[in-house]
């Protein structure tokens, strides 16, 4: 159940910021002034394209989302397991503090960094 939470959340997160990412990457290498922002760029991009080249390369970031929260989810729930109190069963603050920690520390080391470097 927590990785198919994982693969919604990304391919949710995905489709949400796919446009802006379409529209900052384009606007990057642009001369100044050639546009009055990213609402207007967003605008002559859905004009003279059509409202899907805002979603151009949504497959791969898709997929590198989905990997992301499907390992911070599934290590998070891992590492939780590991602190739980031995006689009541509850997981203590200190622990539950530390497994999301280190499930972030893994997601950045292990989907993160090499994605966004490359």
């Amino acid at each position: 159940m927590k990785a198919l939470s994982g693969t919604l959340v990304g391919v949710m997160e995905a489709c949400c910021l796919q446009p802006i990412n379409v529209i900052k990457t384009r606007l990057q290498p642009d001369r100044p002034g050639s546009y009055k922002g990213i609402i207007h760029y967003g605008t002559t991009i859905t004009r003279n394209e059509g409202v899907r080249a805002l979603w151009q390369g949504l497959t791969p970031f898709a997929t590198h989302m989905t990997f992301k929260y499907t390992l911070q989810i599934g290590s998070n729930a891992v590492s939780q397991s590991a602190f739980k109190d031995a006689q009541r069963g509850n997981l203590i603050h200190r622990g539950r503090l530390l497994s999301r920690f280190g499930a972030g520390v893994l997601e950045v080391l292990v989907i993160v960094t090499p994605f966004e470097v490359s």
